[in-house]
């Protein structure tokens, strides 16, 4: 039988390389994505005798209610912010040339359930090497709070173990 104690709803506090994304509009989604490729002998024909992992893709989307040029920095990892130290002026500068990586820029992203205490890591999402993958679109509307949706994409740690190359959902410090 179900236990109703194990229903959770609620948002996520995020961090990013530590710092705090700010507040969220439309919550966030994880998705983990595993890629398969069927494995065939000839005794059996077309039917799938096995299956053996040949990819996995872990991305979080988020869309963003804050609009600050640092927060925007997040989510353009290519981008630099310019700032003018006597005037207090920024800018963040867009464009770069092919062929950057983006391992360089990437960060631990951290999901932690709002509702519970900071020091309960029991719910926890952590990808160890998160960079930002997607477009990003800032819609200006007479009638429509600006929004914004990045997706982090995970890549591998070679620092972890096998099985947890690219994330950890619950407590990291359990060894």
């Amino acid at each position: 039988m179900g236990d109703i104690s194990n229903v959770q709803i609620g948002v996520q506090n995020l961090t990013y390389g530590g710092e705090d994304l700010g507040h969220t509009n439309g919550g966030c989604e994880f998705a983990y994505e595993p890629e398969y490729t069927d494995i065939l002998v000839d005794l059996y024909g077309n039917t799938v005798v096995d299956k053996a992992l040949t990819g996995e893709v872990v991305r979080v989307t988020v869309p963003l209610a804050e609009v600050t040029l640092d927060k925007l920095k997040n989510a353009i990892p290519t981008g630099t912010i310019v700032e003018d130290t006597t005037s207090g002026k920024k800018k963040l500068t867009i464009g770069s040339t092919a062929g950057k990586r983006l391992s360089a820029s990437a960060k631990e992203l951290v999901l932690h359930p709002s509702w519970l205490p900071a020091e309960d890591k029991s719910f926890d999402i952590k990808l160890h090497k998160a960079v930002i993958t997607s477009e990003v679109a800032l819609p200006y509307r007479k009638d429509e709070q600006t929004v914004y949706e990045v997706e982090f994409t995970a890549l591998i740690d070679e620092t972890k173990q096998d099985g947890g190359l690219l994330a950890v959902i619950g407590d990291d410090s359990i060894v």
